[in-house]
């Protein structure tokens, strides 16, 4: 498949993406048609380097590829969380972690922030617009007690891998054939989440090493045997990476071809939804907008699964499959600028024909009828300690700014505050450490400053890191407008079918044998 460089002499650089043709001018178009059906796909925990349309170099995503050659392709698009909670509060709302605060579950701290009623969602929007809504979600923080569904009409969530949302989808579609509004469709699956257990015959397809011997033969044994004896609930989640401090470069290899074929079968999946909807009639006049919520980690940075805010885990997939009647000259284009997961809020918010209540995100159809992508610094946060006191002693606050080829990484711990400036272009590769950051800055409780590495960059570490404080005060502002009353915001504790999935999930212990 190549890849062909076409410049706009706005200055935005788009990529025409085909097997079948060559390189051609992809000019700017003004209309977009709207008011038809939506279908949004959030793939769990999916990072957008495990698709071979985003150089994988297996073929993990024939049917993701061949809609990205058809459609539009977002080359660099980088989550503003890393959980399922926050980031889909932003994918609903448009709104940055620290504006709408929702947060995750995790050991030793079981109560979370849900959604405040105050927000706009994505649903509420279509809702009001006239359309049909309907969620399909595989479990977790999509229970009602996250509030993350509000303004859907239709709503189906329990822990049940990518089969059964497909077959969920088809079934309402089946069941109201009637009827005549448009539809604003939510599909989510955590099948490519740990612990990576597609059907079996998928990760054989991409066993890399056939002649692996190492503990994680028994670990995937151990976590197949929960599935089959208990049902998908019963898993613990972290059953394959608990002995990661002492993972070979091989057992971090088998892990990974665990991870691909789960996106493959995952994949493969989205194929039989694809031709489903056309069976119906509704393939062609549907806008289908598949992305991820936030990506993996593989030891890049000492941790395997997500919760820091590196690139590793920022970074997802973002393919558009345009609707009929979109501008040609927009299909088989790649977007090389870098955009944020925010962006797709206002997107959808464009294609409603609807003002964006907020001012955090940029339409990508406005990108796409003007031609030019403005240059943007891309935020994250973490949420553990969110709604803790000012002064919150030690919890860990990661917080991230990416801008060009740097990004900075600022992270709260026992001995202060760490704020790093990082080189993206020396990415570590799947399972290898990171480098050493450029600069570090370690900010003491004693009120001490630390300045190690290349001391000429202070002043650009400096920047960056003036960025982040601003855009938390940017994002406290906006919550304060949106939220009427602060002072009814409380924790929440989840139900004991959540907290089975959640541990199925890996984020809370098992109690399981």
């Amino acid at each position: 498949m190549g890849m062909y460089s076409s410049s706009f002499a706005l200055g935005v650089t788009l990529l025409s993406l085909s097997s079948c043709r060559g390189s051609e001018q992809v000019s700017p178009a003004e209309e977009l048609p709207r008011g038809g059906n939506v279908l949004l796909i959030s793939i769990d925990t999916l990072r957008a380097d495990a698709l071979s349309c985003y150089g994988n170099s297996q073929l993990t995503s024939p049917v993701l590829d061949a809609m990205a050659a058809d459609g539009v392709r977002f080359r660099e698009v980088l989550s503003q969380a890393a959980n399922t909670a926050t980031s889909h509060a932003t994918l609903f709302t448009g709104t940055y972690p620290w504006t709408h605060r929702v947060s995750n579950v995790s050991e030793g701290d079981e109560s979370f922030y849900s959604l405040a009623p105050d927000f706009l969602t994505l649903a509420e929007t279509f809702t009001a617009k006239g359309y049909a809504t309907a969620a399909f979600t595989d479990g977790g923080p999509f229970s009602p007690k996250w509030n993350l569904m509000q303004g859907f009409e239709h709503h189906q969530n329990m822990l049940e891998g990518v089969t059964a949302k497909v077959d969920q989808l088809f079934e309402y579609l089946d069941s109201t054939p009637e009827e005549e509004r448009s539809r604003f469709l939510f599909l989510h699956t955590y099948e490519v989440h740990q612990p990576y257990l597609p059907p079996e015959e998928w990760t054989e397809r991409f066993r890399s090493n056939p002649d692996y011997a190492g503990p994680l033969v028994e670990a995937e044994r151990k976590a197949r045997d929960y599935i089959n004896k208990r049902g998908r609930k019963s898993l613990r989640g972290r059953e394959l990476v608990e002995g990661n401090r002492t993972f070979t470069e091989s057992d971090i290899r088998y892990l990974w071809d665990m991870y691909l074929a789960a996106v493959a079968y995952t994949d493969y999946q989205m194929g039989l939804l694809f031709e489903g909807l056309r069976e119906r009639g509704l393939y062609d006049e549907t806008l289908i907008i598949v992305t991820s919520d936030h990506g993996e980690e593989f030891g890049e940075h000492g941790y395997f699964g997500h919760s820091q805010v590196y690139h590793e885990t920022l970074s997802v997939p973002l393919i558009v499959k345009l609707p009929k009647g979109a501008p040609q000259d927009w299909r088989g284009t790649v977007v090389s600028e870098r955009i944020s997961q925010v962006d797709v809020h206002a997107s959808l918010m464009d294609f409603a024909d609807t003002p964006s209540p907020n001012e955090a995100g940029f339409s990508l159809f406005e990108g796409l009828r003007s031609g030019e992508f403005p240059t943007r610094t891309s935020f994250a946060e973490t949420t553990e300690g969110f709604n803790s006191e000012e002064t919150i002693g030690y919890t860990r606050l990661d917080r991230a700014a990416h801008a060009g080829d740097r990004a900075v990484m600022m992270q709260q711990g026992r001995e202060g505050d760490f704020h790093r400036l990082i080189d993206l272009t020396q990415s570590p590769g799947i399972g290898r450490r990171a480098g050493e950051p450029l600069a570090t800055e370690v900010l003491m409780e004693t009120g001490e400053s630390d300045l190690r590495g290349d001391l000429s960059l202070q002043g650009e570490l400096a920047a960056l890191v003036e960025e982040v404080t601003v855009h938390l005060y940017t994002a406290t502002e906006a919550r304060k407008n949106i939220v009427k009353d602060l002072s009814l915001l409380r924790s929440s504790s989840i139900d004991e079918e959540t907290r089975a999935e959640m541990e199925a999930l890996g984020y809370l212990d098992s109690e399981a044998e």
